[in-house]
């Protein structure tokens, strides 16, 4: 694995190991949230909506990107298949 893929790792699971550090609500929204005992509750969803919203992106173009590299991956997979049977000292099949 790549060192960037780690880090990246360990910065989520240092997220959802430290829920209140990751809490995406300004103070004003949760003080308004937090001043009546249903409000309570309440902020709890909003701070999981806004943090869904700020992932949705980040998904999306991870699969895209995703869907990128793959294709690409796969578009180079004859032209190694050949190399490797020309190094290995075979004629590439005609296919």
């Amino acid at each position: 694995m790549s060192r960037s893929l780690v880090l990246v790792a360990l910065v989520a699971l240092g997220a959802l190991l430290a829920p209140d550090a990751a809490d995406a609500q300004c103070a004003m929204c949760r003080a308004t949230l937090e001043g009546a005992a249903e409000g309570r509750a309440l902020g709890r969803a909003f701070n999981s909506a806004i943090l869904v919203m700020i992932a949705a992106p980040y998904l999306i173009f991870g699969g895209f990107a995703a869907f990128l590299l793959r294709r690409r991956i796969a578009s180079r997979l004859p032209r190694l298949a050949s190399a490797l049977q020309r190094a290995a000292g075979r004629q590439p099949s005609a296919t």
